[in-house]
């Protein structure tokens, strides 16, 4: 990324404290958080709970593979997020697109440790037969609600995008 006088932008020491912070910090913490939940929701928790809800009924599954899938995929989306928007700042190829596409994968982490979150607090002291698939419907509207709230977050609060410069000779 080259500014107008055609050098790589130092973002200095303080650009770098809140890039750590928002890329490996704040999703750590998260997942921090949402393991302490677990943890202490475990036996408010039903043993299965609702995984699918369609035309062919309400798939069940444990509750601890799910939302151990959850937190992983969560992670996931975070580490891929985040090693991305790394390699684009130090090969300082930090334009709008790539900005986007850093702050799309992280948000998704978000949106997905939202899911897990909604899951849990929608299933808490609920006894095996009065699961529904109605905790599904609450963590898709907590999974938009995260990713939104994070993808206007990490806008707003990572470097700006350069503008590119298509089509000159």
């Amino acid at each position: 990324m080259t500014g107008e006088s055609g050098t790589t932008p130092n973002y200095g020491v303080l650009a770098d404290k809140l890039v750590f912070r928002l890329l490996v910090a704040a999703p750590a913490w998260t997942l921090a958080a949402v393991t302490a939940l677990y943890l202490f929701l475990l036996g408010s928790m039903p043993q299965y709970i609702a995984r699918h809800a369609g035309p062919d009924g309400i798939g069940y599954s444990s509750t601890t593979l799910v939302l151990a899938i959850i937190a992983a995929v969560s992670a996931s989306a975070f580490a891929i997020g985040g090693a991305t928007a790394h390699g684009f700042l130090k090969a300082g190829h930090w334009y709008q697109t790539e900005k986007m596409i850093a702050v799309g994968i992280v948000s998704l982490g978000y949106g997905v440790a939202g899911i897990g979150l909604a899951t849990m607090l929608a299933t808490v002291r609920l006894a095996a037969g009065e699961i529904e698939g109605d905790a599904i419907g609450v963590s898709m509207v907590a999974f938009v609600l995260a990713f939104i709230a994070a993808a206007w977050t990490y806008t707003l609060a990572l470097p700006p995008g350069e503008l590119e410069q298509l089509g000159t000779d």
